[in-house]
């Protein structure tokens, strides 16, 4: 459940509709405790002004090839598809394939969007559905990537590996999410280039600069505190960056 504080008439309906009293009116904020919250959407239909939201909701494989179908004549006309994204959409594995195979059944190009962290055991299946892998690759250096993300990026590199040698580099697209203090020096950015060349990787590199979109939904969804933000890439830093891929051979498309 999300909380749009700027949206907020503090007129209390939210709070005395809660069926687990999680909501509390302080001050003109509504404060929530997410230990109780359930995140049913009751405050969210009591809200006049929609400052209430709940974020996400189920659906179905049938209804999402529905919704996509009403656009096939466009995707075919133009060459595009449909990217599953996330989060990280092989921690849903099973629903992940069975979209991608109801995709492929009525001819929709798919992509999916990963950080690379999954089990070798879908692999296989993921090769045979998915037609284009765009695949986060953080930090070469074990320890660095598991103080960051907190997963080691052995599994990660192994996955990338094997997609590469299987499909080709007409079916994969590294990237690199440029996160200041962690990526961004020559050593870490050389290290992936050598990586890349050591595979015979030649096709683009997609460079991600960092942003800070998301503080504002750490503030809405009561997780302020947790947000860290290191900083924003410097154009003279990510032209730099850029031309080192370039150097080495590859073709850096800045993506932010």
């Amino acid at each position: 459940m999300a909380y749009w504080k700027e949206k907020c008439q503090a007129c209390g309906a939210c709070a005395d509709d809660c069926p687990k009293n999680a909501l509390r009116l302080i001050k003109k904020e509504v404060l929530r405790d997410h230990h109780i919250c359930a995140s049913c959407g009751a405050c969210s239909k009591s809200c006049p002004n929609g400052a209430m939201e709940k974020i996400g909701f189920e659906i179905q494989v049938a209804d999402i090839i529905d919704i996509v179908l009403r656009d096939k004549v466009f995707l075919d006309n133009s060459g595009g598809g449909v990217t599953v994204s996330g989060g990280e959409p092989t921690f849903q594995k099973d629903f992940l394939l069975e979209l991608l195979r109801s995709l492929k059944i009525v001819g929709i190009h798919t992509a999916i969007e990963t950080c690379g962290y999954f089990s070798h055991d879908i692999l296989s299946d993921l090769l045979d559905q998915v037609d284009l892998f765009l695949f986060d690759i953080k930090h070469l250096n074990p320890e660095k990537h598991k103080d960051c993300t907190g997963v080691n990026n052995e599994q990660i590199l192994k996955n990338f590996s094997e997609i590469l040698r299987l499909a080709g580099s007409e079916r994969i697209i590294p990237r690199v999410p440029l996160i200041p203090g962690f990526n961004t020096d020559d050593n870490a950015v050389n290290e992936l280039t050598l990586f890349l060349k050591q595979r015979n990787y030649n096709g683009p590199v997609h460079l991600l600069p960092y942003h800070n979109w998301a503080k504002g939904k750490y503030d809405r969804i009561g997780r302020a505190g947790l947000f860290r933000d290191p900083g924003k890439i410097s154009e003279t830093e990510l032209e730099k960056i850029s031309g080192i891929f370039n150097d080495a051979g590859f073709h850096p498309v800045c993506n932010g």
